[in-house]
Parts: C-alpha cells; sequence; structure tokens
C-alpha cells in the first residue's frame, strides 16, 4: 500500500455527502471512488455507503459498525483489526481483501463475496502500533450463499454463523471455531477443517468431498445427507454425530407408502394409493428427490428434512413445520403452505408458480391452483422474489 492516496476529513466527509445524495437521487450529487486511499483508523458508523468503490483503501482499524456497504467493492482492501459489527454486507465484494481480526458480528453478509480472503497475516503487515493477533470474529453472521472460496480463515471464530449455500470449496478453516453454525448445502469440497470446532454445528446437506476433517470435533453435530467422499476423518469421533435420520417404527410404512404414491403419480391415479401422512414426526428426514405431488400431508413436522429437488406440486401440506429445512430447488407449484412455519428454511431456487389441477384420471380440468402462502411464517428464510400473480398471500407487500 505504498502508493495509497491522503484524503483529508473534510473532502472525506464532502465525498460522503455527494455518494449519499447519489444514492438518493442519481441526478444529485455523484458516487463515491476512495479506491487506493489511506482511511486508517476512520469512523464510518452507520454511514450510508452502498456500492461505494474501496478498491485496495486501507481500512485498518476503521470503525464501520451499523455501516451498510451493501454493494461496495473492497476488492484487495486492507480491513485489518476493523470494526463491521451488525453491518449490511450484502453483495459487498471483498476478494483478495485483508480481514485479519475483523469483528464482522452480527453483520448481514448474504451474498458477499470473500474468495481469497485473508483471514490472518504476517505480524509486519500491520501498521498499527501494536498486534494483538485478535481472531477474525464471524460469529452470528449471516452468510447464506457467500463465496468464500479459497479464503484464509484460519482460526476465525464463525459461532452460530449461518454460511447455508455458502461457496467454502477449497477454504481454509483449520482451527476454526463453527460451534453450532449452519453449513445446511455449503460446498466444501477440499476445504481444511483440520482441528475445527464443529460441535453442535448443522452441515446437512454440504459437501465435504476431499476435505481435511483430522482431528476435528464433531460432537452433536447434524451431518445427515453430508457427503463425505474421500474425506480425511483421521482422528474424528464420526460416532458423536448424527450421519443418518433415526430410524423409528414409520419408515418401514413410509417407505411403503412413497412407493404406492410415485405408482399413484406416475399412472395418474391408476395404480398405487395418495400418501396420507398427516401429523407424522418426520424431523431429519432425508426426502431429497422424490415424487410427492399431490401427497396429504397436514401437520406434518418437518423440521430440518431435506427436499432438494423433490416434486411437491399440488401436495397439501398445512401447517406443517419446515422450520431450518432445506427445499432448494424444490417444485412447491400449487402446493397449500397454508399456516406452515417456513421459519430459516432454505427455498433458494424453488419453483412457486400456480399448477394446473388434473382429474383422478389425469386429465387436465381447466383450472389451475396458486401456491398458497397465506398465514406462512417465512422469517429469516432464503426466498427469492415472487410474483404476486402466482401465490396466494396475506400482503403482496411481503414480497416486495
Amino acid at each position: 500500500m505504498s502508493s495509497l492516496q491522503y484524503i483529508s476529513k473534510e473532502s472525506l466527509e464532502s465525498a460522503l455527502l455527494q455518494h449519499m445524495l447519489w444514492l438518493e437521487d442519481p441526478t444529485r450529487g455523484r458516487p463515491a471512488d476512495l479506491s487506493e486511499t489511506n482511511l486508517f483508523g476512520s469512523d464510518f458508523r452507520s454511514k450510508m455507503m452502498r456500492n461505494i468503490l474501496l478498491r485496495g483503501a486501507n481500512l485498518q482499524g476503521a470503525n464501520l459498525e451499523g455501516a451498510d456497504l451493501s454493494g461496495a467493492d473492497l476488492t484487495g482492501a486492507d480491513l485489518m483489526s476493523a470494526n463491521l459489527r451488525n453491518a449490511t454486507l450484502e453483495k459487498t465484494n471483498f476478494t483478495s481483501a485483508v480481514i485479519a481480526s475483523v469483528d464482522f458480528t452480527g453483520a448481514d453478509m448474504r451474498g458477499a463475496n470473500l474468495s481469497r480472503t485473508r483471514g490472518r497475516v504476517m505480524e509486519a503487515e500491520w501498521s498499527g502500533v501494536e498486534n494483538d493477533a485478535t481472531a477474525l470474529n464471524l460469529s452470528h453472521a449471516k452468510l447464506h450463499h457467500a463465496n468464500m472460496e479459497r479464503a484464509d480463515l484460519s482460526g476465525a471464530i464463525l459461532e452460530n454463523a449461518d454460511l447455508s449455500g455458502a461457496n467454502l470449496e477449497g477454504t481454509t478453516l483449520s482451527r476454526a471455531k463453527l460451534c453450532g453454525a449452519t453449513l445446511r448445502n455449503a460446498k466444501l469440497v477440499g476445504a481444511a477443517l483440520d482441528a475445527a470446532d464443529l460441535t453442535d454445528s448443522i452441515a446437512t446437506g454440504a459437501d465435504l468431498s476431499g476435505a481435511n476433517l483430522m482431528n476435528a470435533l464433531v460432537l452433536g453435530a447434524n451431518m445427515i445427507g453430508a457427503r463425505i467422499k474421500d474425506t480425511n476423518l483421521a482422528g474424528v469421533d464420526m460416532a458423536s454425530a448424527r450421519l443418518h435420520a433415526a430410524m423409528d417404527p414409520l419408515s418401514v410404512e413410509l417407505h411403503r407408502q412413497l412407493i404406492e404414491h410415485d405408482f399413484w403419480v406416475s399412472t395418474g391415479g391408476a395404480r398405487g394409493a395418495r400418501a396420507d401422512l398427516d401429523g407424522s414426526n418426520l424431523d431429519n428426514a432425508d426426502l431429497r428427490n422424490l415424487n410427492l405431488s399431490g401427497a396429504q400431508m397436514r401437520g406434518v413436522s418437518f423440521r430440518g428434512a431435506q427436499f432438494n429437488g423433490s416434486l411437491l406440486i399440488l401436495a397439501n401440506l398445512t401447517n406443517s413445520d419446515f422450520e431450518m429445512a432445506s427445499l432448494r430447488g424444490c417444485n412447491l407449484s400449487g402446493a397449500s403452505l397454508w399456516g406452515c412455519n417456513l421459519r430459516q428454511a432454505d427455498l433458494t431456487d424453488a419453483i412457486i408458480q400456480p399448477a394446473p389441477i388434473s382429474t383422478g384420471y389425469g386429465a387436465r380440468a381447466g383450472r389451475i391452483q396458486k401456491t398458497n402462502l397465506r398465514a406462512t411464517n417465512l422469517e429469516n428464510a432464503m426466498l427469492g422474489p415472487l410474483n404476486p400473480d402466482h401465490v396466494l398471500m396475506d400482503d403482496p407487500r411481503d414480497f416486495s
């Protein structure tokens, strides 16, 4: 950072004011470009800095608590020991940035790009007086679908962070603290998790192919449906983790019903029988890539269950509980989700649109049924924009 530009306090305040005016009205003000600028120790608390350019900037020790940096470009920036607690960082670009000792506690980092970031640096790289080697803190951060490919997050604190669907391929997480973290459907191919603490984490559906988990702690970890092909598990007590859903007397009957239901769907009702699972407990069940179209599943507990790629067209799911369930790529066209709990569910790429209604013999009845989302709890659910013409809902503004 030898070629950094220096900026006066007055000029900086003016640039931020013009940027804020530009955000409010593109015909006023102008976007700020603070790339390659020395902003060491600057105070940006609660500042509106969306889409700002900070490429290669020196933000060591800067206070960005509560700031809105959504869509900002911090490629190659140095954020050593910066404070980003509770900051809004949706789709922020941190590619190749230095984030060692940064406090991201409670930050909203959904869709952020942290590829090739460095969570640790050599002491000589720190321009402050002292290097207290404070760990990178991402505890409670929302990192849904964040790109963290090949980042160096050795020793980082990610306790209770939500990394659902995140790309962590080739990422170094050696000795990282991931207690209670959510890694549902995360891509961890070739990741280094040696000596990492995954106690009570949720890694359902995660891809750990070729990852190194040597001496990792997995006590109480939920790894149902996780892919562990060619994974290094030396020194890992896998017996203390959950790899398969618990078997119970319902499993045999469930298996029979699913086979009969598949026949019923594929033959237009001529063979088999419609599945009726009303009131069942299917917590953490692996129901991926199944055809459950038209099934009767009212009041079912599907907490933590996996439906990735499944067909639930016109299924009756009224009052069912899908908290923390994964419905990535699931087809919910015409399904009834009235009164369902979808809190923290992953509905990424789910198909939610009207479905044509058929007669009992498979013929089109000439009518369509919209997906019913009335009285549905979608708190913190991962769900893309919905077309109000395709769903039944209490308030269209909820999905704007």
